[in-house]
């Protein structure tokens, strides 16, 4: 399994002032195949720096790729740097030239020599066009050691990686990116997950890692080596075992699996909102499409509102109190009514940090649910500040939708 070390240069980096997310992009390029990302290492612009980070890097794995320094000020030293441990002349990269002499043309700007620097590659290197900037890429190919450095502007060296870099290692070595099984899923913690994993037959030599972030979580099993009826098993064994949680292989995310069920079974949605004050609206509205079944929503965050706009009866918010099960009910009903759509979901609850009590205590949500004819409403506790609440409440809205509509017929 070749190894893989990941340099990225520049002084902004190690000052704080620019997020590096070249070296994060890059590995997850190669999780889940056959190269082995090793170790990330962040210098400085100097030269000497980038010289010493790159040659004892060649001691340690077979492939080097640098992000930065490619350009055409003084602090853009790898170019030199790469040439001077590989003994290599510097040279103009003839359409590199060009194109930069036509790009300041189109800009009625003059080229001045600094600028010439920026289509400068070393010799003999196999050279990557630059198509989202000016600063080309390059690679160097000796003594069973790869060389490859990209310019630091992220859009450039992500599109540099996925285009040409990959196809490279495809067709040069047998890069395999095709072991690794992934699977987002929500409604069930990090740690359920864990447990029902144990009681599968998976064998002892794949990797298996879980994340979880804002309630979806990410499962993903590597070192899948073996013959495909194996990763056939095991995708079997997750999709058995998982199945009311897991996203369709299409969905991204919850909400956008949401309106996939909703177009598919030919029905529309409304909401009506008051503890997640349109958080539950706007992620639905964020996948695109879903105004072809989603009908919009009402905010009732004030108790005249909920009366006024969703019909809450007085007695209701009397006896009962505007979070209970009785109001989210009378909310969901309205909704329906008033935006005729076969869907409608409500919430309302008490977010934080004050106005809870011992009996209705902070993050307390109450949902009430109206698919057709059918009303079903329930509380739960979710615990946390008041984005968690919020944020929960609103995937926990959309979880219950998504596995309604999985068994619907």
């Amino acid at each position: 399994m070749p190894s893989i070390i990941i340099i990225s240069t520049g002084d902004e980096l190690l000052f704080g002032t620019t997020v590096n997310t070249n070296s994060s992009f890059i590995s997850n390029l190669f999780f889940g195949s056959n190269f082995n990302v090793v170790k990330h290492i962040t210098v400085g612009d100097k030269i000497d720096s980038i010289v010493n980070a790159i040659s004892s890097s060649i001691e340690e794995a077979d492939i080097i790729i640098t992000t930065g320094g490619l350009g055409p000020t003084d602090d853009d030293n790898t170019l030199e740097a790469v040439c001077s441990i590989f003994n290599r002349r510097i040279v103009i990269d003839k359409e590199s030239n060009e194109k930069i002499l036509t790009f300041f043309k189109s800009m009625n700007m003059p080229l001045n020599e600094a600028d010439s620097k920026m289509a400068m590659v070393p010799e003999n290197s196999f050279v990557i066009q630059n198509r989202y900037g000016l600063s080309p890429a390059f690679i160097i190919s000796e003594k069973d050691k790869i060389v490859i450095s990209l310019p630091g502007v992220p859009v450039e060296s992500e599109n540099m990686m996925k285009e040409d870099v990959l196809p490279y290692l495809k067709s040069n070595f047998s890069f395999d990116d095709n072991m690794k099984l992934t699977y987002k899923m929500s409604g069930i913690r990090e740690s359920d997950i864990n447990s029902e994993l144990k009681e599968l037959d998976i064998p002892d030599y794949v990797r298996i890692g879980i994340t979880s972030k804002m309630g979806i979580c990410e499962l993903t099993i590597t070192n899948l080596i073996k013959e495909k009826i194996q990763r056939e098993k095991i995708d079997l064994l997750i999709k058995n075992k998982f199945d009311k949680y897991l996203f369709s292989r299409n969905a991204k995310s919850p909400e956008e699996e949401l309106i996939m069920l909703l177009k598919e079974k030919g029905l529309t949605l409304s909401t009506a909102e008051s503890c997640t004050g349109g958080l539950l609206a706007k992620r639905i509205t964020d996948v695109p499409g879903s105004s072809e079944v989603y009908k919009g929503s009402v905010v009732a965050y004030d108790n005249n509102i909920k009366i006024q706009f969703l019909d809450v009866s007085d007695d209701t918010l009397l006896n009962y109190g505007a979070v209970s099960e009785q109001t989210a009910k009378e909310m969901a009903n309205s909704i329906q009514k008033k935006f005729k759509t076969d869907i409608s979901v409500s919430t309302t609850g008490i977010a934080g940090p004050g106005g809870g009590s011992e009996t209705k205590p902070v993050g307390m949500v109450c949902f009430g649910f109206k698919i057709k004819d059918y009303e079903h409403t329930v509380t739960r506790i979710i615990s946390g500040n008041r984005e968690r609440v919020r944020i929960f409440s609103s995937l926990y809205a959309i979880n219950y939708l998504r596995d309604f509509l999985k068994k619907l017929n």
